[in-house]
């Protein structure tokens, strides 16, 4: 009987586990035999479901983030635009330096979840400062509040995947780190137990386990 490898991927261990546990139950010399390794095998199935609900969810968290940004962006550069009209085309005024150093696309197309907020909450207060100098009165009171809801908006989201990432970290790292150790030690007491059962079979022994694939090697480029 071969063990998993490092690479060896979770439905491996779901198939091969359940091959095993439906020859050990069939054979009536051996039913009964397999309990403990199908509650093994088990702990695998669900950490496995419960990761994929999550990958799943994280998805769906993701997009939302992706949605939210593209209508930050679209506020930013509707402000960039009556920004540029302020002064007269001229990225190198003053004025317009004060919220777009970088130029606009340094906002816009900064990471949605970690940059642009920040970037765009400086844009806020920059707004709050300017809001009685002659013309911010009219961008503030347009783009403030906009500006405002927008980045929370994002900031929701972002946390809503932060947190689905720290469980799916969790579950991967630890959890089923953990029942797959189980899964191989409760196969090998399986195995031994079969082994003491049939001490000169060992054709047999080996005809309740299936073997695990290797790996394909790259072919060189």
């Amino acid at each position: 009987m071969d063990n998993p490898r490092e690479e060896t991927g979770d439905e491996q261990y779901r198939t091969r586990g359940a091959y095993t546990i439906a020859a050990v139950r069939a054979d009536p010399e051996t039913t009964g035999m397999e309990v403990d390794f199908a509650a093994a095998n088990a702990g695998v199935k669900t950490t496995g479901r419960q990761i994929d609900d999550l990958e799943d969810t994280l998805q769906e968290h993701e997009a939302v983030v992706i949605v939210r940004d593209l209508v930050t962006d679209k506020l930013v550069r509707s402000y960039d635009l009556h920004l540029l009209d302020m002064v007269d085309k001229n990225r190198d005024d003053p004025r317009y330096q004060r919220y777009f150093p970088n130029g606009l696309r340094a906002v816009t197309e900064a990471d949605a979840r970690q940059v642009e907020p920040k970037l765009v909450r400086d844009i806020i207060k920059t707004l709050d400062e300017d809001q009685t100098k002659p013309g911010f009165d009219k961008l503030h009171a347009e783009y403030r509040d906009k500006l405002w809801a927008a980045v929370q908006a994002v900031e929701v989201a972002d946390t809503a995947c932060e947190q689905i990432e720290t469980q799916l970290a969790f579950l991967k790292d630890k959890v089923l780190i953990e029942v797959k150790l189980k899964w191989v030690e409760e196969r090998k007491k399986l195995h031994a137990e079969l082994t003491k059962k049939f001490p000169h079979d060992a054709r047999r022994v080996e005809s309740y386990f299936l073997r695990f694939a290797k790996a394909r090697k790259k072919k060189p480029q």
